[in-house]
């Protein structure tokens, strides 16, 4: 592996070394973008490239939430995406049932009608703590509606897009550019470095505090 000097500046030499004193993948993940952007690894081609540099960076904006010990909201369960997995099965039990039907309200039997009220909760619940678990890691007060927690999820839905392949290839031209890829690099650096600078201030000034108070209980029993 390239020393991280070759392709790392010192924040990002910071925040690697946060990440490895908390989860190794996590930090693999983040190394690896970093090193696919500096071209310290080769790659068949450079949709791949962006596709690999995004699922590193999706991976590991997510399961940094977790990783640095911050704590996170209960998922709910069953999950949006398990409740779906049911609903063809629900709705072939009624098979005379229009959703599309002509009127303001459209009766349906109130199987179908709980399956909904629970998807929907679901459905806001997860998007409502995707939040929450990124505002409990970057802000001071568990501010969901901070501007710092939409770039983060800007940023981490960027990557998203870009880890997956769609039903064309994409040309060229609309693959983003090195510089693009770097800034939303930048955003969850700028934003973790925040987490990591303010987690260790506090920590040596708790240091120097017991340390002052050891001092003084010494000088008392002297």
């Amino acid at each position: 592996m390239p020393e991280p000097d070759a392709f790392m500046d010192e924040r990002q030499r910071r925040i690697l070394t946060a990440l490895e004193s908390k989860r190794s993948e996590v930090a693999n993940f983040y190394s690896t973008a970093l090193m696919l952007l500096g071209f310290q690894l080769e790659v068949p081609d450079r949709r791949t490239r962006v596709a690999f540099i995004g699922h590193c960076m999706r991976e590991v904006m997510n399961r940094v939430l977790g990783s640095m010990g911050r704590p996170t909201a209960p998922k709910f369960k069953p999950s949006s995406r398990e409740q779906m997995k049911a609903l063809p099965d629900l709705l072939a039990r009624y098979p005379e049932l229009e959703l599309d039907g002509d009127g303001d309200s459209v009766p349906v039997p109130q199987e179908v009608a709980a399956a909904m009220d629970k998807l929907f909760k679901a459905s806001v619940h997860e998007k409502r703590r995707i939040r929450d678990d990124v505002a409990a890691l970057i802000t001071d007060d568990d501010n969901a509606s901070h501007a710092a927690v939409s770039r983060w999820i800007e940023s981490r839905d960027y990557f998203v897009k870009w880890a997956h392949l769609h039903d064309w290839d994409a040309a060229e031209s609309d693959l983003p550019s090195d510089d693009e890829i770097r800034r939303h690099i930048g955003v969850f650096d700028e934003l973790l470095d925040g987490v990591i600078t303010a987690f260790f201030t506090a920590r040596h000034s708790i240091d120097d505090l017991l340390a002052e108070i050891n001092a003084m209980e010494a000088g008392t029993d002297a």
